[in-house]
């Protein structure tokens, strides 16, 4: 193959993987502004400690991981089109920066797995407690918010019903939430005939959430990463093949 025909099949190459490379960061991008602005607002409030947010934090990470990449696919492009050398160097070291960045986030996202876990069930253990008590109205916002889960769900507390007779702030010992009921009341609490309170704890529901976004962060991070070790490997071997100055033909 001639050099100039061998020039331009690795930058078409390279450009495809780019494509792929762009369309990834984009959906890291989207996948962290849709957990941070999500209706699921329960998730942000399960996993917030007092002026940290872990849900913020990864939303933040992710964010600025795909718009990075999503930097470094334009660049990959303007070095392959215009042939400027220097550029795809600079495009193939932070690649391999993006690369090692990634890495570390997916060892991250694995050893503090039960991290989240544990801090969502003592989260909504402190709810299910204060839930109702007049002198912390400022968690007014954080009740609704459970009340919207169970309602929706079609749960009733962390394991079952039975979770909320640790709270305090019942009239009587047989209330729930009216969340809790098939009842439309917009009280606190309702009483709980047992053929219209749900059974079904909210745990498992919240669980599965977590694992199914989970797996389809780690799915999009391992496609990152097979793409990257091909887009280091072309754009090494066009680097070299620029450096004998051919020209690409424009058409």
């Amino acid at each position: 193959m001639k050099k100039r025909d061998k020039l331009f099949v690795l930058a078409y190459f390279l450009n495809i993987l780019n494509g792929i490379f762009l369309l990834l960061g984009l959906m890291l991008v989207a996948f962290g502004h849709w957990i941070l602005l999500d209706g699921n607002k329960f998730v942000t409030i399960l996993l917030s400690t007092g002026e940290i947010s872990l849900i913020q934090s990864i939303s933040n990470m992710l964010l600025a991981t795909g718009s990075i990449i999503v930097f470094i696919g334009l660049l990959g492009y303007l070095g392959s089109i215009r042939r400027i050398r220097c550029l795809v160097i600079v495009y193939m070291v932070l690649v391999v920066l993006v690369f090692a960045a990634q890495v570390g986030m997916l060892i991250q996202l694995y050893t503090r797995t039960e991290t989240v876990i544990k801090l969502w069930k003592v989260q909504m253990d402190e709810l299910i407690y204060t839930y109702g008590n007049k002198e912390l109205l400022e968690k007014e916002p954080q009740w609704d918010i459970l009340n919207s889960i169970q309602r929706v769900l079609q749960c009733c507390g962390r394991y079952n019903s039975t979770d909320w007779n640790r709270n305090e702030h019942k009239e009587h010992e047989n209330q729930v939430p009216c969340s809790c009921t098939t009842s439309n009341m917009k009280k606190w609490f309702c009483d709980a005939p047992k053929n219209a309170t749900y059974t079904k704890g909210c745990e498992e529901v919240i669980k599965a959430w977590y694992e199914e976004n989970i797996w389809i962060l780690l799915m999009i991070h391992f496609g990152l990463l097979a793409v990257e070790v091909l887009q280091f490997i072309i754009s090494t071997w066009l680097s070299s093949t620029m450096r004998k100055n051919v020209v690409l033909p424009t058409k």
